[in-house]
């Protein structure tokens, strides 16, 4: 069973009472959201990278109530991720229906290291049904580039948009567009370079996410500039025609918090807006809430996903009324805060699939799971690969939603053969950024057992020696011993704004140990050569670290309960 518990804290007053939309209506990592409207339904999907299945899609009738209800990429033959590096995966999207069916417009990035950074071929997906969780196979375009965008013109003509660069050595990125034959994904005409940006024409602007609209008879190209960090924007042009020319906004940027690094929110951009079926516009975008002012060393959660008004002023889409997007709107939709407690005590007997919410690094080879081999428990069958691998560990993740945020579970009867038997908990970024608390066996197979606590942090260059991706972090790893070859142990992750903390409790103790507390620096920070586009996920997982095992472990169950 399931169960989702709101926390409900209006805004009051003693003289009256104030009503505010209150941001991210996503909380926890949900970057480069893409918006559309049919009829009193709103469909919201955001990028997923190396996570299995891709590309989560959101539904709402009310813009405050938001349902996870499928993802356009859950299968293999959609979703190839083998090996794919942390952050690479599925990238920017564009989520549009026309005639009756659904579009998801994607790129996946099977390689994304430093020694190789050329494009790969964007893709669509579609369904008649976006509620069945059933997308066809992709259908690729010809194009090399990412963050691709579908616009039909009224002529009938489909318009395939993306951000590219001129080559792969000097990498001046641009937006770049060609006409396609929507059955075939096929290019129909070259591929010209539309528009440059706003911000000076080099390496670092970084023009990308375009969405082409046509409204009230005049066609709009809206985009990010920046890069993905404080420099991140929105800004909007117009013209005769799907391709321009187009004129420049004069308020451009229409939306960009960097310009004030004292703000809640920081790093805005990559938006999306849409018509409501009342005539008021609606617009949502990417953001980071830090934890200290001006201090990006703390933004775990990593990029959200913002809603605002949208207004129109001579012609131009307004943001939010002129004003930096926040955590609370006053005076829009209603008191309504999003994060919620999550717990699964896995006894539903109806069936032996997780919920939406809980994710596999990177594409399954088989399944790792089950619900019913000992009912009213997750049961992980371990494989060789351990966290950190760059493969598919046996592994189950679910995003933290709360910079205040608790996790527990226990492991029950778990009796590894071995140091290499190891099944535990960990708070998980990446192959690079994970920290972990297990138990494990000794050396000897005497059947006694520790547990491992294992932090992993960022290397600092010393000398003159660089650092490259064989040594830019380091790992501390520590053993605790328990009594017992076979009591339940509880396993806990306390997440704070500016740290975690690793602890277990054995058997009938209700007493917290905590073996470890880190800075969540190190959840936030890459390491050299490594990049922050996801956030934060609790897991469980059972590795043979190299090894095949045959030691089940079971979890009582999942939650996590974050702060007030």
């Amino acid at each position: 069973m399931k169960l989702n518990f709101l926390l409900w804290a209006p805004c009051l007053s003693i003289l009256h009472v104030t009503f505010a939309l209150v941001n991210p209506i996503l909380p926890g990592w949900n970057p480069d959201p893409t918006i559309l409207r049919v009829g009193s339904d709103y469909f919201l999907a955001t990028s997923s990278f190396e996570y299995f299945p891709g590309h989560p899609i959101y539904h709402s009738t009310n813009l405050v109530d938001w349902t996870l209800i499928g993802h356009a990429l859950n299968r293999p033959s959609q979703l190839s991720l083998f090996g794919t590096p942390s952050d690479a995966g599925a990238w920017g999207l564009s989520l549009r229906y026309h005639n009756g069916t659904f579009y998801l417009a994607s790129t996946v990035r099977y390689v994304y290291t430093y020694e190789l950074r050329q494009f790969p071929r964007s893709f669509f997906v579609t369904t008649r049904d976006i509620f069945s969780n059933d997308w066809s196979d992709p259908i690729y375009f010809n194009a090399l580039g990412y963050d691709p965008d579908l616009f039909w013109d009224t002529n009938g003509d489909v318009y395939n948009t993306w951000s590219g660069n001129n080559n792969p050595i000097d990498k001046i990125y641009g937006i770049y567009q060609n006409k396609i034959d929507i059955t075939t994904g096929n290019s129909l005409t070259p591929a010209e370079l539309i528009f440059t940006g706003t911000l000076p024409d080099n390496s670092s602007a970084r023009p990308e996410g375009p969405h082409v609209y046509l409204i009230n008879s005049t066609y709009y190209l809206l985009i990010a500039e920046g890069g993905s960090g404080p420099e991140h924007r929105s800004t909007i042009q117009r013209g005769p025609s799907p391709s321009g020319p187009w004129a420049n906004n004069p308020a451009n940027p229409i939306l960009f918090n960097g310009a004030n690094l004292s703000l809640p929110v920081q790093w805005t951009g990559h938006s999306d807006f849409v018509e409501g079926p009342d005539g008021q516009w609606w617009g949502v975008a990417l953001g980071v809430r830090p934890q200290t002012i001006g201090d990006f060393n703390h933004i775990q959660l990593g990029r959200e996903t913002f809603l605002f008004p949208v207004t129109w002023e001579n012609g131009w889409p307004v943001y939010n009324h002129g004003q930096p997007i926040s955590t609370e709107i006053p005076g829009v939709l209603s008191d309504k805060p999003h994060v919620s407690e999550f717990f699964d005590d896995f006894n539903d007997t109806t069936t032996d699939t997780l919920g939406l919410s809980c994710y596999f690094l990177r594409t399954p080879y088989k399944k790792s799971y089950s619900l019913t081999a000992r009912p009213g428990f997750l049961r992980l069958n371990g494989n060789s690969f351990a966290l950190g691998d760059r493969d598919n560990p046996a592994l189950v993740l679910h995003k933290q939603s709360s910079y205040e945020d608790t996790f527990e579970t226990v492991l029950d009867g778990f009796s590894p053969t071995s140091n290499l038997t190891e099944a535990g908990a960990t708070i998980f970024y990446g192959d690079f950024a994970h920290n972990d608390i297990a138990v494990t066996g000794k050396a000897d197979g005497s059947g006694e057992r520790v547990i491992v606590t294992r932090t992993i942090v960022p290397a600092q260059q010393v000398g003159p020696w660089a650092l490259t991706t064989s040594n830019n972090t380091v790992t501390t790893v520590t053993y605790t011993p328990l009594k017992t070859k076979s009591d339940p142990v509880k396993l806990v992750i306390v997440g704070k704004p500016t740290s975690y903390s690793l602890g277990f409790a054995e058997g009938d103790d209700t007493n917290v140990t905590f073996t470890t507390t880190f800075d969540s620096m190190s959840m936030s920070v890459p390491p050299v050569n490594d990049f922050f586009f996801k956030g934060a996920a609790f897991g469980v997982y059972n590795t043979g670290n190299s090894k095949p095992t045959l030691i089940p472990a079971d979890f009582a169950y999942w939650k996590q309960t974050p702060g007030t």
